[in-house]
């Protein structure tokens, strides 16, 4: 969340109507009349133009104007697009596409120049440099940011400038973070020449470096990803021709405990100066750079095999990546009230994803090798419940290691625990089903063949019964009916009944089909029962007291999935009396103001039944990846959890 927006714009919490009005303003190019404004509202035009004088005065702390013309109306005046598009983002109009936005490219200029410098830099040079007039002070305070995640410092010296203060190790891994070595179209050129030359290379000479390495690595039992395998390459070059131009660095690296001698990545590393040194200059490295590069193969390792991770192979990194890993299943596991450590496969699964990371956290960076490319869910879209749990974990660890996860590695820790939570299978009852053979037995063939191909593992017997021979059944003896399309319109009073079309495909009869089945896992038996308020319409603009619902002594997790249809969850899974909750406003045919709006507080009783969690999360994921089947619900008042995937 973009924290410095959030405070700007916080005035229009709890503010509903203003909250609208600043809305339809920033959607609209073109200006809007009170009495457009009054009508989408739901107020008198008189109400508006007192509400546009507060909005003003308001939205004029937040840099931002509103301008009237007469007969036109009042329209939102942001001149710098740039924030126009931070704001749309923030408030989720809609998310901009590109990679690097002009801001990132001004912070990664800064970056490149503080970095290369051996001189402090002054603001007014950066300036002129970037084309500027503005003090720079937001895209200052992204550099700290990231500085912060290796330790460094950014020291400002008055009449001098800024220098960036730590050990050069940490200096340089900054350094080729900010090297965009992987782009599409790479150039070798970005506008400082004190930070190409940190790079500079032949191309050829780049083509059997590259060469050297792929042979050399193919050789070994280590593997790296494709990026890491680039970034490795990268750092190989950087010191040569750090000794090229004679430079002799002191890299400052922390005595840690760990023999790195003892690694393959060592004897990689080895091997592969060996090789480098018969074909070119300047391989001929101090036995610190060679330390260095062993640790950063080891955070570059792709560790895809189980057996390697071991203590013969990585020392003291395994008790601190079982520390780290237990960590993050104790939190899981409270947040979700299961035991998440009896799950062999996520046991391994984030032991290898926690060996690189334990080497950066004894080293004491968080290094982030995402080049841009991947961007982690930050909406709550999907999986809203495991990915709220899984951002406050990761603060946790914060706290608790003083290391941040990498967009990259939340990706991949969010996944493990996506593949544990998917791997919880419920159990269901098989169904006993009838077919009515209104049009002859044989005419059901088809449909037959398909249920016992496709679903026989939820069948447990299924026949075909013409109508006068159910009539003449003293009792229900089936859970489900199933009939040709045409007896809609006929008179079937068997229930529940599935209607099937004719002439569909084998595939869209097994896709028509699978609802039926949703029956047997019993959601309803497991789940609370669904129950329906109305919010009284005085809310459409205040703060609807949804705490006046909380039980007593309960505290709720909060999730919000914004949007035009903005859904709020209010989770509680240790209750003592359950309850599944959803609270909306009455739909009258009317639109309502930046679309409807729905609170779900939901009351369940986990205690360890991994069957009741993986259910309510299929719920939730259903609801927000399909918010219309949440409308509808409410406006139907369904109870049965099934039509949410039918």
């Amino acid at each position: 969340m973009d924290i410095d927006l959030s405070n700007k714009f916080g005035f229009l919490d709890g503010k509903a109507r203003f909250k609208a009005l600043f809305l339809l303003l920033l959607r609209s190019e073109a200006y809007m009349t009170s009495e457009r404004l009054a009508a989408e509202l739901g107020v008198t035009s008189r109400t508006i133009k007192n509400d546009i004088r507060t909005l003003k005065e308001e939205l004029a702390k937040a840099d931002l104007l509103i301008i009237s013309k007469q007969s036109q109306g009042y329209k939102l005046e942001i001149t710098d697009k740039e924030y126009e598009n931070r704001i749309k983002e923030f408030f989720q109009i809609y998310q901009p596409r590109t990679i690097d936005t002009e801001f990132d490219n001004r912070v990664q200029y800064i970056l490149r120049r503080l970095l290369s410098s051996h001189l402090p830099v002054k603001v007014e040079f950066l300036q002129y440099e970037l084309n500027v007039s503005y003090p720079l002070s937001k895209e200052l305070q992204m550099v700290k940011k990231i500085l912060f995640d290796y330790n460094l410092l950014l020291a400002v010296k008055p009449h001098y400038g800024m220098l960036v203060k730590g050990p050069a190790f940490k200096k340089i891994m900054l350094t080729i973070r900010i090297y965009k070595y992987f782009d599409k179209n790479p150039t070798g050129d970005f506008g400082i020449k004190e930070y190409n030359k940190l790079f500079l290379y032949e191309r050829m000479d780049m083509e059997i470096i590259r060469k050297i390495f792929y042979e050399t690595i193919t050789q070994s039992r280590i593997v790296f990803s494709d990026i890491n395998a680039e970034r490795f390459i990268i750092y190989f070059v950087y010191f040569r021709n750090q000794n090229l131009d004679e430079n002799e660095i002191e890299l400052e690296l922390p005595e840690i405990a760990f023999d790195y001698q003892t690694t393959e990545e060592f004897e990689l590393v080895t091997q592969l100066i060996k090789n480098l040194q018969q074909e070119f200059e300047g391989f001929h490295f101090t036995e610190d750079v060679i330390q260095f590069l062993t640790y950063i193969a080891v955070i570059s390792t792709d560790l895809y095999r189980f057996k390697d991770c071991s203590v013969e192979n990585y020392d003291s990194l395994i008790a601190l990546a079982e520390e780290t890993r237990n960590f993050l299943l104790k939190k899981l596991s409270g947040y979700l009230q299961i035991d998440a450590f009896d799950s062999e496969v996520c046991l391994k699964d984030l032991l290898k994803i926690m060996i690189p990371i334990s080497m950066k956290i004894k080293l004491g960076v968080s290094d982030c090798v995402d080049l841009g490319y991947r961007n982690i869910r930050d909406s709550n879209e999907q999986d809203p419940f495991l990915l709220h749990v899984m951002k406050k974990i990761c603060q946790q660890f914060q706290q608790q290691y003083g290391y941040t996860f990498s967009e990259n590695e939340e990706h991949m820790i969010f996944s493990t625990f996506l593949l544990m939570l998917n791997r919880i299978e419920l159990d269901h009852r098989k169904l006993r089903l009838a077919i009515i053979a209104i049009d002859g037995r044989l005419s059901t063939q088809q449909l037959k063949f398909n249920l016992q191909h496709h679903f026989s593992d939820y069948i447990e017997r299924i026949e075909t019964r013409v109508l006068y021979e159910l009539d003449s059944i003293a009792y229900n003896t089936y859970d489900y009916y199933l009939c040709a399309n045409y007896g809609k319109n006929m008179n079937i009073h068997y229930s529940p009944i599935y209607f099937a079309e004719e002439g569909m495909t084998e595939l869209e009869y097994v896709d028509s089909l699978k609802h039926i089945f949703l029956d047997a896992f019993d959601y309803n038996k497991k789940m609370p029962e669904m129950r329906y308020e109305e919010i009284e319409p005085k809310y459409k603009f205040n703060h609807f007291p949804i705490e006046a619902h909380f039980q007593y002594g309960c505290d709720y997790e909060y999730i919000e999935v914004p949007g035009d249809i903005h859904i709020h969850i209010y989770l509680h899974l240790t209750s003592k009396k359950e309850a599944f909750k959803i609270f909306s406003f009455p739909q009258n045919g009317s639109a309502q103001i930046g679309g409807d709006e729905y609170y779900l507080l939901i009351n369940l009783n986990v205690n360890g039944d991994k069957q009741k969690l993986r259910m309510l999360l299929d719920i939730l994921n259903r609801m927000v990846t399909d918010k219309n089947k949440l409308v509808r619900l409410c406006k139907e008042k369904q109870t049965n959890y099934s039509q949410l995937f039918i």
